[in-house]
């Protein structure tokens, strides 16, 4: 029988080839295309390019800052610094974590190691940095869906009308639920408690209970962080509009891109290491929903990956000069995957 340890390791390998695999299908299809053809031999708007990467950094940078902003929050002993030193290799730990250990898990297991005698408040800060990058990603889409019309518009195309209502209804839901559970007393305990026996999502109810509770204290810093959020995100979507600029394709206009691009990266959710293949293939289905052929959305994608890896070789750098300084880390977080069932699996950063 197979230990824990070893399964865990067999699963993470399964995930990681399973997402390498739809990159390497989506490449294939790419490849045999038109616009693959194009971006080689025709000339590429090389400053766009590099506004992409910029865009980029700066967005890895606010992510960071939101964190620092949080952790403060709990009033927890935290220097913008040690913000950008954990941020920075939970970043590459998202490229190269061994065995599952996400940035988010390290960075959870790292700051309650550092403060001992407070853990759950340590901990709620890495979950609450996570569900405010998911209200930020949404809050990006609702906003462009609402400016732009496209729910009460009925000649806009089917997929960007459901997107846009999705994203709404979603994004209201977030926001009441979270205001609920950031009520001290009765109000916040009943609906954990409510919340708590729904399938699937109920055993992450405790955890997001905690967190809303603990940041609720100094809304003066969630609200910066929360701005920050959605700060991050439009520059992500200004990204990814970018590279759609920078190669010589067909693609939508900033506004649409404002509205699809979200939710191709809410995608990055799933249990593959890195969101590998899984934003490329759900932006590409929304261009195809836009009446663009040609896996337009699979390179312009394809390209957004590259500026977050080239942000990420960075990390990564940074990362192998501090391996000692991690190792006990991780070897504390690979413990805790081993008796719990993954509290902050791996899988791409959203913002």
């Amino acid at each position: 029988m197979l230990s824990s340890s070893t399964s865990r390791r067999l699963r993470s390998l399964a995930k990681l080839l399973l997402g390498l695999a739809i990159v390497a299908y989506l490449l294939y299809q790419a490849s045999s295309g038109e616009n693959f053809d194009h971006i080689l031999h025709e000339p590429k708007q090389w400053p766009m390019l590099v506004a992409a990467l910029l865009c980029v950094t700066v967005a890895v940078g606010m992510g960071f800052v939101r964190w620092y902003l949080l952790v403060k929050a709990v009033e927890l002993p935290f220097t913008l610094a040690d913000a950008m030193r954990l941020g920075s290799l939970g970043f590459a730990l998202n490229f190269v974590g061994p065995g599952g250990v996400g940035g988010d898990l390290f960075k959870g297991v790292v700051l309650a190691r550092e403060h001992a005698k407070r853990k759950t408040e340590a901990v709620a800060t890495v979950i609450a940095d996570r569900v405010l990058g998911l209200t930020g990603l949404l809050a990006v889409t609702a906003a462009a869906t609402l400016f732009t019309g496209v729910l009460w518009n009925t000649e806009a195309p089917t997929v960007m009308r459901t997107v846009g209502g999705f994203a709404v209804a979603a994004f209201a839901s977030l926001v009441v639920v979270g205001s609920l559970l950031m009520v001290h007393g009765p109000i916040g305990k009943t609906t954990a408690r409510l919340l708590g026996k729904l399938p699937l999502v109920g055993g992450v109810v405790g955890s997001l209970f905690v967190s809303c509770q603990v940041i609720s204290r100094r809304p003066i810093y969630l609200v910066p962080a929360f701005l920050l959020s959605i700060a991050l995100h439009l520059l992500l979507v200004l990204a990814f509009h970018c590279v759609a600029l920078g190669l010589p394709l067909e693609h939508p206009s900033l506004a649409t891109h404002m509205c699809i691009v979200p939710l191709a990266e809410s995608t990055s959710v799933l249990p593959i290491p890195g969101g590998l293949g899984t934003t490329e293939a759900a932006l590409n289905a929304l261009y195809y929903g836009l009446g663009l052929d040609g896996d337009a959305g699979t390179l312009v994608a394809f390209g957004q990956r590259l500026a977050m890896f080239t942000v990420g070789i960075f990390a990564i750098g940074y990362y192998l000069t501090q391996r000692k300084e991690v190792a006990t880390a991780l070897h504390e977080a690979e413990d805790q995957l081993d008796h719990a069932e993954e509290p902050l699996a791996q899988g791409a950063d959203i913002g």
